[in-house]
This record gives structure tokens, sequence and C-alpha cells, in this order.
């Protein structure tokens, strides 16, 4: 009876110790169990929020009338700006080209007018030796200027005014040209002085040839004059 004890425990401890390649089951979960299963229930919590979440985003939500009918008002708002919107680019790059291609172009006359009274004795003598032109005042850059077009009897005019200023006196120059048969022709250039005392200085005057050409013809042969009919 003693010597069958011992075999017996020793059978009990061996059975006990795990082989090699196998691990250790106890009553306890072990601490990596424990982080599993609270890992895994995140898990399954989060996924189970993105569903929800995913589900709740494509749910499709009714479109009212009004809706729609705002929608659509939005987009021809924003279809007439952009139509708009190039309509004027458009236009103000044609505005651009065609100045600096014609030769009648409001900046072409300022040239042309600045140029002549720099080169006028006697506008020299009135405002200075440095004369230096400019356009309106009230503009940033004083580099816009005034100008008209304008139809009198079928016939195209230009009216183009800027500021010129010398070391002596300033004022305002009008210039006026006339298309006609043979192009544009200068009618006049004026100088109309600021200050005191007041004054203008004639630089070019034509009125007197451009405004005939558009005067009839008349053939005075056949007219009979009170001198000849005394003889």
């Amino acid at each position: 009876m003693l010597s069958r004890t011992p075999l017996k425990l020793s059978r009990r401890l061996i059975t006990a110790v795990p082989r090699h390649g196998a691990t250790l089951h106890t009553g306890r979960p072990t601490f990596e169990a424990k982080e599993k299963d609270v890992s895994s229930y995140k898990s399954s919590s989060d996924h189970s929020v993105s569903v929800f979440e995913r589900l709740h985003k494509e749910e499709p939500k009714a479109v009212t009338l009004y809706q729609k009918t705002v929608a659509n008002t939005k987009t021809s708002i924003y279809a007439i700006a952009i139509v708009l919107g190039a309509v004027g680019f458009l236009s103000l790059m044609w505005s651009i080209v065609s100045e600096a291609f014609s030769s009648v172009s409001p900046s072409n006359v300022f040239k042309m007018a600045l140029k002549k009274i720099k080169n006028d004795a006697r506008a020299t003598a009135i405002l200075g030796d440095t004369i230096k032109g400019f356009g309106d005042t009230h503009s940033r850059t004083r580099k816009r200027l005034e100008h008209q077009v304008y139809e009198v009897a079928g016939t195209d005019y230009l009216r183009v005014n800027f500021h010129v200023e010398g070391n002596k006196r300033h004022g305002v120059v009008l210039v006026d040209l006339k298309n006609t048969k043979k192009g544009w022709k200068t009618r006049y250039i004026i100088v109309k002085l600021e200050g005191f005392p007041p004054g203008k200085i004639t630089i070019e005057d034509n009125r007197h040839e451009t405004d005939c050409e558009d005067l009839p013809e008349v053939d005075y042969s056949d007219i009979a004059f009170e001198e000849d009919q005394e003889k």
C-alpha cells in the first residue's frame, strides 16, 4: 500500500506537466484573453456604429417642390452671371484691340494734340516749357480720357478732352475730329486756360475747310448779278 501511493502521485504530476508545444489551460482567464475579448467587443461595437451611420447617410431624403425650385433658380442665376461676365470681358477686349489698331482712338488723338501743343510757340510761352498732359483728374491714374463719338447729318465726329499743365499755367484741351470723305481730319485744337486771367490758345482751327466739304456745289454761271444787268 505504501509503495503504490507515490506512483499515483507521480503519474498525476506527469499528467499535469504540459507537453512540448502545448499550452497550459487554467481555470482563470489570462490577461491576453481579456485583451482579445475587449478588442473584439470594441471592433464589433465600432462596426455596428459605422453600419448605422452608413445606413443613416444612405437613407434617401424627400425633395420638395420648393427645394427643386430654389435649386433651379440658383443654377439659372449662376448661368446668367457667367454669360454676362463673358460678354463684358469680350466687349472690353474688343474695345482695347480696336483702340490699339485704330488711328482715331482717344489715346492716339491725345498724343497727336499734345505733340502739337508742345511745338506751338505761343503755348510754350504761356503754359511754360515743361508741358505735360493727363486725363481725368478724378481717376486714380489720370489716364482715362474724356471722349465722345457723335453724329451730325450722317457724318461721324469724335471729341476728346484732356488736361495740360506747364510750369506757368494749366488748362483744358478740346480736340474735335470729323470723318470726311478723305478720312479723319482735325477740326480744331483749342486750349482753354484756367485761372486768372482767363483765355484760350487756338493751336489749330480747320473748321472752314472741313465743314465746307459737306456743302453742295453750286453753279454760279447762270446767275446774273446787278452789275451785269446795268450794262
